[in-house]
């Protein structure tokens, strides 16, 4: 009985970091995290896991605070991981911050920012 108890908290400990592992990180970003890029009007950020789109939101402002405007945000049509930002214009030369939250396929909430700088 014994043994019983010691295998089941065992694997109960092992399965313990998979779940502490399952929220959305951001993997990669066009433009990079901390780059330079030249002007756009399009970002590209993409997830370690499938995002819940209508549940997740993106501000892009520039590094004065202005708001640069409604960014419409949608999946990749061939990658769920992927959260297409499209803005109203193509940013102007500048330094730029962004803001994601999102929600995963398996309802964990994450959020972050990052600097990057348009050329």
């Amino acid at each position: 009985m014994r043994k019983l108890a010691y295998l089941i908290a065992l694997l109960l400990g092992l399965t313990a970091p998979a779940t502490a592992w399952a929220h959305a990180h951001l993997v990669s970003s066009l433009p990079a995290v901390g780059g330079t890029a030249s002007p756009t009007d399009t970002i590209r950020l993409t997830f370690s896991e499938g995002i819940e789109i209508k549940f997740s939101k993106v501000e892009v402002k520039m590094d004065d605070g202005m708001d640069m405007g409604p960014a419409k945000i949608a999946l990749d049509p061939a990658d769920d991981k992927v959260v297409v930002v499209t803005l109203p214009q193509p940013l102007d030369a500048g330094v730029y911050k962004l803001h994601w939250q999102v929600v995963s396929v398996d309802t964990h909430r994450t959020q972050g920012d990052f600097s990057f700088t348009i050329k």
